[in-house]
C-alpha cells in the first residue's frame, strides 16, 4: 500500500493506492465529523478518487507521487 497525505489550508487527505488490487482509498483526515464518516471514496477509478479528494480539499493538482496512477486510464 502506498499512502499520500494531501492539506490545503486546515483540510486534509490520506490518498491510499493498495495496487495488487487496484483499489483508491480516499479519507478525510480533517477533524470536521465522525471518523466512520470520512472515507469519502473507496474503488477502483483514478479519477471518482480524485473528485473524492477535491470536494474535501477544493481545487488542486495531483502530487508527483500519484501521478503514474491518473495516467494509466
Amino acid at each position: 500500500m502506498e499512502e499520500v497525505r494531501i492539506q490545503k489550508n486546515d483540510r486534509a487527505v490520506s490518498f491510499r493506492v493498495i495496487e495488487d488490487v487496484g483499489e483508491y482509498i480516499v479519507f478525510d483526515m480533517s477533524m470536521t465529523g465522525p471518523a466512520r464518516n470520512r472515507t469519502s471514496y473507496s474503488g477502483g477509478v483514478f479519477q471518482e478518487a480524485w473528485q473524492a479528494v477535491e470536494a474535501i480539499l477544493g481545487e488542486i493538482s495531483i502530487p508527483e507521487e500519484l501521478r503514474k496512477y491518473a495516467h494509466r486510464f
